[in-house]
């Protein structure tokens, strides 16, 4: 537990602070728009902590020991510098870096993050939690997919209009990659907040048939993109979004003593799985993702929202140092200044309002920043874990 806590803590660090970054962005000007910030939060946030996510919740639910520390290293290194460098390449217009940027980093650190996880699942001691990871392979799968696609935009070198190209990126990243992250992810964490047992509904053969929808779904999304055609894509999209609202019907019951007690980090994780859903089913209805309101909604309301939440829990934990600590770093990072910053943000997104957007993001940013702060504050014990355990 140790061990892999010390490998977690500076992957969510990085994570932490590209998230930050992105919300800066949001608002500097520069030369790609929305496209710096989204993919500073969804490359560089939002897979670094996927990376450290996946391997601490599979060692600490699996029974497993932590993965070796130079591979760990050698995994966030490639991501940092590929989100870097893709980021920077497109912005500077230098499309040499930004094929090294995707095509060797972040590839590479995709496979890698791969192979340590499937380590993780062969030496689990708890097979009851082998389909989460599961999802996990499935999902780096569709990653590396995308990453694929994204070489072939950036390049110019794709088989298929770029528009089509652009789309099916998207989804295999967007839907594929972190959307089935999540889904494998959200039933057990929900019940991990809120310290309740995971429900008994959540079997390993209905988590194995939910992977399986989304799966397929994001298949079909993905060949409708490329074929141009609207009404596959819709099917798609109607698919997950059946598939999302299977994963709401594997959360735990809830009742106030657990809301009291988690307080915002709960509701946010369960507000990011409801934008979530609604984005995707808004999506369908209108036969493609590729939209800008649907996308901003998708990322600020269903993603930032799920990976705030995430954060507000595995921080203190990882920040160790016994019960004290423990409850300190809980009280740091109950943000209900977050979860309506959060809220609006995402409303304001769905409303095509930018000035109200960019000042919710603003202030999500900073409280996400100064709690951080407050929470690094301190010597941290690597020897005093606070223990991850279900009820």
């Amino acid at each position: 537990m140790a061990a892999v806590h010390a490998q977690a803590r500076p992957t969510l660090v990085v994570a932490a602070a590209f998230v930050v970054a992105a919300g800066v962005m949001a608002v500097v000007p520069h030369r790609t728009g929305v496209w710096l910030p989204l993919h500073l939060f969804l490359v560089g946030g939002v897979l670094l902590a996927i990376s450290a996510a996946t391997q601490l919740l599979a060692v600490t639910w699996g029974a497993a020991p932590a993965p070796p520390v130079r591979a760990v290293a050698a995994q966030r290194a490639l991501l940092v510098f590929g989100a870097g460098g893709l980021a920077l390449g497109r912005e500077v217009g230098a499309a040499l870096l930004v094929l090294a940027g995707t095509g060797l980093a972040v590839i590479a650190s995709l496979i890698l993050l791969g192979l340590l996880l499937w380590r993780i699942r062969q030496a689990s001691l708890q097979a009851r939690f082998a389909p989460v990871i599961d999802h996990y392979l499935v999902a780096l799968g569709f990653g590396v997919a995308g990453s694929v696609a994204g070489i072939l935009l950036a390049t110019g070198a794709g088989p298929v209009p770029g528009d089509r190209l652009r789309a099916a990126h998207l989804t295999a990243n967007l839907l594929g990659l972190v959307g089935v992250v999540v889904a494998g992810t959200v039933p057990w964490f929900v019940a991990t907040t809120a310290k309740v047992r995971v429900a008994s509904r959540a079997t390993p053969l209905r988590q194995r048939v939910q992977l399986g929808v989304l799966a397929l779904s994001t298949a079909t999304v993905a060949a409708g993109e490329l074929a141009g055609s609207r009404a596959v894509i819709s099917v798609g999209l109607a698919g997950y979004t059946v598939g999302l609202v299977g994963v709401a019907l594997l959360l735990p019951r809830l009742g106030a003593k657990q809301l009291r007690w988690a307080g915002p980090r709960l509701v946010q994780l369960l507000a990011g799985l409801a934008w979530l859903t609604g984005s995707v089913a808004v999506a369908a209805a209108n036969g493609t993702l590729d939209g800008g309101t649907v996308l901003l909604v998708l990322a600020v309301g269903g993603y930032a929202q799920i990976v705030a939440g995430a954060l507000a829990y595995l921080g203190p934990v990882l920040r160790g140092g016994g019960h004290e600590r423990l409850a300190d770093g809980f009280s740091v990072t109950r943000s209900w200044a977050g979860l309506v910053a959060g809220t609006v943000a995402a409303t304001a997104a769905g409303l095509a309002l930018p000035g109200l957007l960019q000042a919710a993001v603003v202030v999500w940013a900073a409280d996400t920043g100064i709690r951080g702060a407050l929470l690094a504050h301190g010597n941290v014990s690597s020897t005093s874990p606070a223990r991850i355990s279900i009820r």
